[in-house]
């Protein structure tokens, strides 16, 4: 007669957990990315418009226009100037009103170097407020 191990009788009980872990973690993703998406499309800013300018003096902040066209070309406040005479331009228009607030008009085509450079020279000027602008 043969001999049977302790084993044979004990029958196992065990539930494999990994197909559960996995449903789990599948589910947790999809909420992750769900969640991001409704965040997302859920946040509505109001971005102040710069239609109105106002003269200096005023209770409202004036604005001074920087424009960046398509070859580079700077215009302030709707007069061509070579980018080294900005600076100095910009300190003097800062002095009489230190509350200007600076527009930065760039061109979709202008080089973002240029625009760049005009926002670095505004800021040497004393410039603490500017907006860029497309």
């Amino acid at each position: 007669m043969a001999k049977r191990r302790p084993d044979d009788h004990n029958l196992i009980a065990d539930i494999n957990i990994t197909p559960f872990i996995d449903v789990v973690l599948v589910l947790l993703i999809i909420f992750m990315i769900t969640t991001a998406l409704l965040i997302q499309a859920g946040m509505k800013m109001d971005m102040p418009g710069l239609t109105k300018q106002t003269a200096p003096g005023e209770n409202e902040e004036a604005f001074i226009t920087v424009s960046i066209s398509a070859d580079d070309s700077i215009f302030l406040d709707n007069q061509k100037y070579p980018i080294n005479e900005i600076k100095p331009i910009l300190q003097q228009l800062m002095r009489l009103d230190p509350k200007s607030i600076v527009a930065i008009n760039g061109s979709p085509e202008a080089s973002y170097e240029t625009v760049v450079q005009v926002v670095d020279i505004a800021r040497a000027a004393g410039v603490s407020k500017y907006v860029l602008t497309r």
